[in-house]
């Protein structure tokens, strides 16, 4: 592991912690997880619900996991309000939610222009690690902030630790961070292969084996009760 100096780690820390302040999506898990979906990082229509897969990706989740008639409702909005309302869907009840950052990594995401101002550099950093391909080692900085967001991950996957679940981490991004987090329990299932659920992944011919087994998997440890209302 490469060395560091500390105040850069605490500096990054502190910086990610001020894009927080009005620009975080926690993670929902509620207790009842089989399923737990690690994504990347909010975007804008997360901030305005305030849960992961708020937009068109949740959407597409919806409907691979739960039919057409979910398919233009996010996954993330009926998980957040499922939990909030304590209304304990079973299939819903099943779901968690989790980004590798919970902050978002685009700055068009902040609205404030005195703030991206202000962190402009640490915006920078946080869309170079978004884009990164893996031609080339992450080094200076970046690492820096790599380590600062692979610390938080390892928390909150550590929470998780004592659980039965399937850990789906989808997409390139969220895979190479779970890999790199070096945290897996005996307890977990992780699902290979899934991609980020944005432009129509799921339904694309490449990705079709990971998905079918995925659903099938879902399907299974679903509870045989049927769906009522507009949530699942």
């Amino acid at each position: 592991m490469m060395s560091e100096p500390a105040a850069d780690r605490e500096w990054l820390r502190r910086a990610c912690n001020r894009l927080a302040e009005r620009h975080v999506v926690k993670d929902i898990v509620p207790d009842t997880a089989r399923f737990v979906f690690l994504l990347e990082s909010p975007h804008v229509q997360e901030l305005k619900y305030g849960a992961p897969v708020s937009g068109s990706s949740g959407a597409s989740m919806s409907r691979h996991l739960f039919g057409d008639a979910y398919g233009r409702l996010p996954l993330g909005v009926m998980v957040k309000k499922n939990a909030e309302e304590q209304l304990h869907r079973p299939s819903l009840d099943r779901v968690g939610l989790m980004n590798v950052c919970n902050i978002p990594m685009q700055r068009t995401a902040y609205t404030d222009p005195d703030l991206v101002r202000e962190q402009a550099d640490v915006l920078s950093l946080l869309e170079s690690l978004r884009t990164y391909t893996g031609g080339n080692r992450v080094s200076g900085a970046a690492a820096v902030l790599q380590n600062v967001l692979l610390d938080s991950l390892r928390r909150r996957l550590r929470r998780l630790w004592d659980r039965n679940l399937y850990i789906v981490p989808c997409g390139r991004f969220a895979q190479r961070f779970f890999a790199l987090a070096e945290t897996v329990s005996p307890n977990w299932r992780v699902m290979e292969g899934v991609p980020h659920p944005s432009y129509n992944n799921w339904s694309k011919p490449q990705y079709a084996p990971a998905v079918a087994a995925l659903v099938e998997a879902f399907k299974r440890e679903r509870p045989q009760t049927v769906p009522e209302g507009p949530t699942p």
